[in-house]
């Protein structure tokens, strides 16, 4: 039995699917047959069959009169997807080529300070693929205040840190974190990493924490959802960064 699903994400509709799986099954056919095997209506058969032959799985010749169809090589199908993946490549090369204009233009429509609300997993990892992207441009140091094991978000969290973290220790990133001493030996990934300093302070939250990169602040808070608050401030990440100092020094090693 043939997949139509398969053939439908090659392009073809499901009416497309189930006339060119019909010529196959009959070989060249007069319309009155092909509706009949394919099951779908006289008045749709001829516009399905028309964008069959502009993707090259049909062609049809005239007999006394009489329009007969039949179904290119399923062959054809291969090349389709080749064709697509081509213009795909091409697509993002281009993508590629214009990101930096649109991102000066976003530039100038922002703000000096600004503020973001991300929620759930695909939010999450946004925002920490951002951090990520900044160290390895810049080599700069982010700065962690809490670590948590995803609170009750669950070990979906956990999991998403340390395949990041592996990723940050590949591209030798820095990161430097305070935390809790209550979750000493947690982190096992983190605290092997030559890439991360870690000193404890004997108070902090084990559902929240806040990561400073460049001239951003993001507040995380691991409910059921991970909700993640970004501020966007020059002064404001300054400020962090001379908090995360003053941490730093009273915390123990």
């Amino acid at each position: 039995m043939v997949n139509k699903e398969l053939l439908e994400k090659v392009g073809l509709t499901e009416g497309e699917s189930k006339v060119y799986v019909a010529l196959l099954e009959i070989g060249q056919s007069a319309i009155t047959e092909i509706v009949k095997r394919a099951g779908v209506s006289m008045s749709k058969s001829y516009d399905i069959l028309h964008r069959l032959e502009e993707k090259g799985l049909t062609s049809h010749v005239i007999i006394r009169g009489v329009k007969y169809f039949k179904a290119a090589s399923p062959e054809r199908l291969r090349e389709i997807l080749e064709e697509k993946h081509k213009d795909i490549e091409v697509t993002i090369s281009k993508i590629d080529e214009l990101i930096p204009n649109l991102i000066a233009k976003q530039k100038l429509r922002e703000g000096d300070e600004e503020a973001e609300i991300f929620v759930g997993m695909k939010g999450l990892i946004s925002v920490f693929n951002e951090e990520t992207e900044w160290m390895e441009k810049t080599q700069g140091t982010s700065y962690v205040i809490g670590a948590t094991k995803g609170g009750k978000a669950g070990i979906q969290i956990d999991e998403f840190f340390n395949r990041l973290q592996a990723k940050r220790d590949r591209l030798k990133l820095k990161t430097k974190f305070v935390s809790n001493e209550n979750i000493r030996g947690a982190f096992p990934y983190l605290e092997k990493s030559k890439y991360c300093k870690i000193r404890y302070i004997e108070v902090g939250s084990e559902m929240t924490s806040i990561n400073i990169f460049d001239d951003k602040i993001v507040i995380s808070i691991y409910s059921k959802r991970p909700f993640l608050f970004v501020i966007k401030s020059k002064d404001v990440a300054k400020d962090f960064r001379e908090y995360f100092e003053a941490l730093w020094k009273k915390g123990k090693k």
